[in-house]
């Protein structure tokens, strides 16, 4: 058993969770407020409901170990398909975010590595799963290549190592599914991690890093959390429709909503 504080305008509530799956369960009464911006839950703090024991969210260490996104390569790549010669000067922010939004091909030029030192063994399933653009490396429990001795009683949350490389379109793609509140709360505070760390580096990647109801317009999930109805429920149509104000916006919203507590690497 675990307990959560939410604070709210009202005052903290308390809520108390059978396992850390149950956090959205949780938030469910107050997600009008807080998408709202009127609520916060600061992922990681959880004290377990035992005597003499407190239990932690596992806190995402991300280190960026490579950084190879040259937006004049990627002008020059764009140019060349239309049989053009790019010109000298860094590409503008409102041309990246354009390509970005477009996701065409040129942006798979640039990429990004990162590493885990440590992420629970279940969380790095979730992004062994993306294969399109991403190569990733995951920490071996054998005995013979580790201390471990035996890797039978080893839990799904026990840490591993992981290291990954993205493309600017796989981390797209990755965002649109481990952003979604339909994705495990963990897995989301991992890939919040990496967004933080790469923003770091590029303010308009991280800006096209959004979940797939902001990059759609809608939710395609079966189950539907109402996550995009509140958001958007006191934009006008065309803040809804325009693809450009509603990355805006859904930025607006996440400035707030994370308070953008960075990663300690």
């Amino acid at each position: 058993m675990y307990v959560i504080n939410i604070n709210t305008t009202e005052g903290p509530k308390r809520a108390e969770i059978n396992d850390m799956t149950e956090i959205d369960k949780a938030l469910a009464p107050y997600l009008k407020i807080y998408t709202g911006f009127k609520a916060s839950y600061v992922e990681g703090e959880a004290k377990e409901i035992a005597p003499g024991t407190q239990a932690k969210l596992p806190q995402p260490k991300v280190r960026i170990t490579d950084y190879d996104i040259d937006w004049k390569k990627i002008k020059s790549a764009c140019m060349t398909t239309i049989s053009k010669q790019a010109g000298p000067k860094e590409p503008s922010d409102e041309w990246k975010r354009k390509l970005l939004l477009a996701e065409h091909s040129p942006i798979r030029r640039g990429s990004i590595a990162w590493k885990f030192d440590e992420i629970p063994y279940c969380i790095s399933t979730h992004f062994v799963r993306h294969h399109e653009g991403v190569e990733k490396w995951v920490g071996t429990s054998r005995a013979d290549r580790t201390e471990i001795k035996d890797r039978s009683q080893r839990t799904q949350m026990d840490m591993v190592p992981m290291e990954m490389e993205a493309n600017i379109q796989a981390l797209i793609n990755i965002s649109a599914k481990r952003l979604c509140t339909a994705a495990d709360p963990l897995t989301r505070q991992y890939w919040r991690g990496v967004l933080e760390a790469i923003r770091e580096y590029d303010e308009n990647i991280f800006w096209a890093c959004v979940p797939q109801c902001v990059k759609s317009g809608g939710c395609p999930e079966y189950s539907k959390c109402g996550f995009f109805d509140s958001l958007t429920e006191d934009w006008t149509k065309e803040e809804v429709t325009n693809v450009t104000t509603r990355y805006d916006k859904y930025n607006e919203w996440r400035e707030k909503a994370w308070k953008l507590q960075r990663i300690k690497k």
